[in-house]
């Protein structure tokens, strides 16, 4: 092998084991940011309040659907049952853009997303026929698709699709 070859080898491999580091480590600050997520959320004192209460009203005659209606709107009881959904979109907005990992965020809380979507699901259904926007929570009901046994969720832009 000549020096041009020698150099081109080392190149090539300099140049492997440079791409090797940023997708190690973009996997590394993704796990990281996940773990970062779910600590937050389980001692976010307001979050931990309102999924409580999310629960007690789901359980309770008439479920969560009333609080879709237009009269509710400014009920306290429908801000917690919206902050616990709207933390549900983010989940799947970032798992989508490939911020949050869903293999970890699957083992974390797989059964738990699924029994959010189902207490909330007459909620979010009334809220779309109220309003005539079926994009209500429409990523919550993804990530609960998802996390019950659909397709994996396919990342929308091409940096997000590198793992």
């Amino acid at each position: 092998m000549d020096d041009v070859g020698a150099v081109l080898v080392a190149g090539v491999i300099g140049a492997a084991v440079a791409l090797w580091g940023v997708f190690s480590q973009r996997a590394i600050s993704r796990r990281r940011a996940t773990l970062d997520l779910i600590s937050r959320s389980e001692a976010d004192k307001d979050m931990l309040a309102a999924r409580q209460r999310f629960i007690e009203l789901a359980k309770a005659d008439g479920g969560l659907a009333p609080f879709a209606e237009e009269a509710r709107e400014k009920d306290p009881d429908t801000y917690k049952i919206r902050l616990v959904l709207n933390e549900f979109e983010l989940i799947s907005i970032g798992i989508q853009r490939g911020v949050v990992d869903y293999e970890l965020y699957a083992l974390w809380f797989r059964s738990g997303t699924v029994k959010y979507w189902s207490h909330a699901r007459p909620f979010v259904i009334r809220l779309r026929e109220r309003t005539s926007n079926d994009m209500f929570y429409h990523e919550f009901e993804e990530l609960a698709r998802w996390l019950g046994g659909a397709r994996k969720p396919r990342r929308y832009w091409w940096w997000g699709k590198i793992r």
